[in-house]
């Protein structure tokens, strides 16, 4: 069999219509290829970070008692509970308000000497008179002993700083002539406006007081309901109603009396329930005027304050009804991807800087463009 030698064609032999259209496919096919993968990895990822605006959210919920429920209650917007209760009594002393006040007499101590052969007693008010004239008056009675001496305290008979004087020597004006030489007093420090410590009972300090006891019984009261509850389960302070039961004291107003007693008994009631439900419940309630949308709404879990109040008659099984409020975060972006595709970088970055309810933005995209996609699904707006 004779074999036959296939010839080959060099390529510079192709025509030259044939050889500009393999390069002209060739150049289409790149750029084909090329804009397939621009459009499938070209993508940009817009982060914002809103403006959050606080607003306070009020709610009321009402509490049904647990153990009678009817299959007609509807707990979607109520809350089944039940109420416990406690109380204590006991007694605890104060002491009056201490203040400290300069008098406006001076005054002083001296010794009062007796060199007479009798014993000579000196009631209060007895007067001592210095060598120029100022007078004084004994604070308490005293008895000196014959040939003895004793420390008392002298007053000045009148205000004013000019009865502070220096150490001296003072005579016994009502003694029989003859004996002040004998019986008479000496001071050896200079006196003084002294101050003096007072105590005073206002109805502000029995009103602390009794203030003070109460909140000693509701922490103990507080303490004895909790233990009734399941491991790990606690009653707020909102959901407890104090009311006192019994009250006394022995306080004088405005007298001298340095301490004082008061006697109170204290009742608490505790509403039991479920507050992870009633914070789901006030949640999903918002009123009509939050309800915008497109709003971006953060509520703080641990802004929940509450009072519950008792319902004393009803005729729909109702136990209590709580009133409180929370704290919401809400920010207005309304953002679409369509209003930001084909934009260089730079303008989508102004465009996003110039809405108030937007505080900070960055755009991350391929380094090999400055433009975001042309297709609003290759845009990925995040909220930070």
């Amino acid at each position: 069999m004779t074999k036959e030698k296939i010839k080959r064609r060099p390529l510079n032999s192709i025509q030259p219509g044939y050889r500009y259209l393999v390069i002209i496919f060739t150049i289409l096919a790149l750029s084909l290829i090329g804009a397939i993968l621009y459009f499938a990895l070209s993508q940009a990822t817009v982060y914002l970070a809103p403006n959050w605006r606080t607003q306070t959210v009020g709610f009321a919920i009402q509490i049904i008692d647990k153990n009678n429920l009817k299959a007609a209650d509807d707990l979607s917007e109520k809350l089944a509970g039940e109420i416990i209760s406690s109380s204590l009594e006991d007694t605890k002393t104060y002491p009056a308000e201490q203040f400290a006040e300069t008098a406006d007499k001076a005054s002083g101590q001296i010794t009062i000497a007796n060199n007479y052969s009798k014993a000579q007693p000196l009631i209060a008010t007895t007067r001592f008179l210095s060598p120029d004239n100022k007078l004084y008056r004994l604070s308490e009675t005293v008895t000196v002993p014959a040939g003895g001496k004793v420390t008392a305290t002298i007053v000045a008979d009148q205000a004013g700083d000019t009865f502070a004087i220096g150490p001296t020597k003072f005579t016994i004006p009502g003694l029989w002539e003859g004996l002040r030489d004998k019986i008479y007093g000496e001071s050896t420090e200079t006196f003084k406006l002294q101050t003096v410590a007072k105590t005073k009972l206002t109805q502000e300090t029995v009103d602390k007081a009794k203030a003070d006891l109460a909140n000693i019984l509701f922490d103990k009261i507080k303490e004895k309901l909790n233990a009734q509850l399941p491991a790990g389960q606690k009653l707020a302070d909102g959901a407890l109603l104090k009311e006192i039961l019994k009250y006394s004291t022995t306080a004088k107003l405005n007298s001298g009396q340095k301490e004082f007693s008061i006697t109170l008994g204290l009742g608490v009631k505790g509403v039991v329930f479920d507050e992870a439900k009633l914070k789901e419940i006030a949640s999903k309630n918002l009123p009509e005027i939050y309800k915008t949308g497109e709003a971006l709404i953060k509520i703080d879990p641990n802004s929940f304050n509450y009072q519950v109040s008792l319902i004393d008659e009803n005729s729909e099984n109702l136990l209590a009804q709580i009133k409180g409020e929370y704290d919401m975060q809400i920010a207005n972006v309304q953002i679409k991807p369509a209003e930001l595709k084909g934009l260089s970088k730079k303008d989508a970055l102004k465009y996003l800087q110039s809405f108030g309810d937007i505080k900070e933005v960055s755009i991350v995209m391929p380094f090999w463009t400055s433009y975001l996609p042309a297709l609003e699904d290759k845009i990925n707006i995040q909220i930070k």
